[in-house]
């Protein structure tokens, strides 16, 4: 079985979002410098948070250019009116919590690895879980005051210890594997 991954961004204050809630994510940078292709590689479903999912503003963007063309399995209550474009390699599933989304996603991704990606609520589902395995951790060098935390005291009593560590101007990419 493959390992469950979570892959969060957070400021040096510990926010993932600004207050708005637009992610502080740098997505354009990981991918310039070549950080996401590898990730993408040996990962074999994503379990993903609803406002996550809802940050595309066409959900169907998805499936024309995700770097994750696997199963995606969605933390939410209840499916879109409208369930969003798939191509045979990239699927939607809605899923009413994490453990329940984590348990689908392991089984479709075989010896793959499990991406969790998303916002907060998503990182603490995980994190106090106790079931991940690695963390990337990209903190982003900026004073955000006043947003979205992305972590709430949630989270277990597991050990991780530092793999590596990638300096890139907008962010420090902390790899971080659990002892």
């Amino acid at each position: 079985m493959g390992a469950v991954v979570l892959d969060v961004g957070m400021s040096i204050d510990g926010f993932w979002a600004v207050e708005y809630g637009n992610s502080i994510f740098p997505v354009d940078e990981m991918h310039d410098a070549g950080l996401i292709a590898p990730l993408v590689l040996r990962t074999g479903a994503v379990v993903m948070s609803r406002r996550s999912f809802e940050m595309a503003e066409d959900p169907d963007w998805f499936a024309r250019n995700y770097e994750y063309q696997v199963p995606i399995f969605v933390i939410s209550a209840a499916a879109p009116a409208k369930n969003p474009a798939e191509n045979g390699c990239i699927s939607f599933h809605f899923l009413p919590d994490f453990m329940t989304a984590l348990a689908a996603a392991r089984k479709a991704c075989g010896e793959r690895d499990v991406m969790i990606i998303g916002e907060a609520s998503a990182a603490q589902a995980a994190m106090a879980s106790g079931e991940v395995d690695e963390i990337y951790l990209r903190l982003i060098p900026r004073i955000v005051k006043n947003g979205i935390p992305l972590f709430d005291g949630s989270a277990n009593n597991r050990i991780y210890r530092r793999t590596s560590v990638t300096i890139t101007p907008e962010a420090t990419h902390l790899h971080l594997t659990a002892h």
